[in-house]
């Protein structure tokens, strides 16, 4: 070992990547995202917001946004919680708090 790898300490760091969200088919659900869904809606019907859905030419049941808002689903398309953000009028991230993706990377720096 020389003298100048002694002096590297390894630092972790953690980094955001950001990718258009129409490069993404599903993301992962949780009962945070659907009680946060569920407060959203407050006293519109599942059904008012699945005959929304369908006027913007998005399928989905009344019985699935249930799952959603139970925490029953482990995941949802992007077309569905999309359409369904802009139906309430909110930004996709009111819903899924946690959106982002962070990645652990170990860096050497000089000491």
């Amino acid at each position: 070992m020389t003298t100048e790898s002694a002096n590297v300490k390894l630092k972790n760091t953690k980094e955001v990547i950001m990718v258009p969200l129409d490069w993404v088919v599903m993301l992962a659900w949780n009962k945070e995202c659907g009680n946060n869904l569920r407060l959203l809606r407050g006293k519109k019907s599942r059904r008012e917001i699945a005959d929304a859905l369908l006027n913007q030419q998005v399928e989905c049941s009344q019985e699935y946004i249930r799952k959603l808002e139970n925490g029953e689903a482990a995941s949802v398309s992007t077309k569905i919680i999309t359409a369904i953000a802009k139906t309430l009028g909110v930004e996709l991230i009111e819903i899924m708090t946690d959106l982002r993706v962070e990645v652990t990377k170990t860096i050497c720096t000089p000491s």
